[in-house]
């Protein structure tokens, strides 16, 4: 099941950057070890701070939002996020963009595989004029 990373932080889907930003400095100092000794509470810690490493950054939060988990298994390589338990589809996608009905519970068909979002660096020229690469 994808994390709450909302949730983690205290604050709605729709809350603002500097929102998401006073949730996680309310709570880090609350729960720092340097502060707050107790496993559980470094534990907890640990969930803040990767909800707003998440949610501070606008690519992992789009992919949240479409129902994905950008720190979740299956990502491969070194620089690469994947889709975990939370893997969408290309309907879900739309859904998201058009709105739609219907509930978001098992899918009744198997999914191939989980997808895999990674990073390439390219140069202008590559992009212009194509080219082919290994991963």
């Amino acid at each position: 099941m994808a994390r709450d990373y909302y949730g983690n932080l205290g604050v709605a889907s729709d809350a603002g950057t500097d929102e998401i930003k006073r949730a996680y400095r309310r709570l880090a100092r609350e729960l720092h070890p340097d502060v707050n000794p107790d496993p559980a509470a470094q534990e907890r810690f640990a969930e803040v701070s990767a909800a707003y490493e998440v949610l501070s950054d606008p690519e992992k939060r789009r992919i949240v939002d479409l129902g994905g988990d950008p720190l979740g298994n299956g990502g491969g390589g070194g620089g690469g996020a994947g889709f975990g338990e939370g893997a969408f589809g290309f309907g879900d996608i739309m859904d998201a963009f058009f709105g739609g009905g219907g509930s978001r519970g098992p899918r009744s068909r198997a999914q191939q595989g989980s997808d895999a979002l990674i990073r390439i660096e390219c140069e202008l020229a590559d992009m212009a004029f194509g080219t082919t690469r290994e991963l």
